[in-house]
């Protein structure tokens, strides 16, 4: 039970699920509901497992400084190894894609959307969290993984975005 807690609190388990408030958004703002409710499903589990990678890559690069401030956290603590973590992070953000992809195979008239936005937004992610996170263009980065994941859930419907 105490692995659970260590990997729930890397992944920041109860905040996961504010991700998909941008899915919801997307999917309102459409009235994408109930028509196109399997894609809606793999993009909320794109957002969410996309979140989870970044909140684990935060704290990968992080390490340092959580050793000398946040000594409490799964990986200074020694809870959950650094190489566990990354093993986590890129399997978090592999699913991710692959819920993307799923999306766009669940809705054909998409032309890959989702899965071109998740890979964006991966990139997003490791830009905030190993470069950007403390410059002056931190708080953009961080705006730019927002706005991915809000057109994220605007790709729930072929046509909503033109990419």
């Amino acid at each position: 039970m105490k692995t659970f807690f260590a990997y729930a609190q890397l992944v920041r388990l109860p905040n996961a699920f504010t991700a998909m408030a941008d899915i919801c958004l997307g999917a309102l703002v459409l009235r994408a509901l109930p028509e196109h409710l399997g894609t809606f499903a793999c993009l909320l589990a794109a957002s969410v497992l996309l979140y989870s990678a970044g909140m684990v890559w935060n704290d990968v690069f992080d390490f340092e400084q959580d050793l000398r401030e946040r000594p409490f956290r799964p990986l200074p603590s020694g809870r959950i190894s650094r190489g566990r973590a990354k093993l986590l992070g890129w399997f978090l953000l592999i699913l991710g894609v692959g819920a993307a992809v799923g999306a766009d195979v669940w809705n054909p008239e998409q032309a890959w959307r989702s899965s071109t936005l998740a890979g964006l937004l991966v990139g997003a992610i490791f830009l905030y969290d190993g470069w950007l996170k403390r410059t002056v263009v931190g708080p953009w980065s961080m705006a730019l993984c927002r706005l991915l994941n809000i057109l994220l859930g605007l790709s729930v419907t072929a046509g909503a975005i033109p990419i």
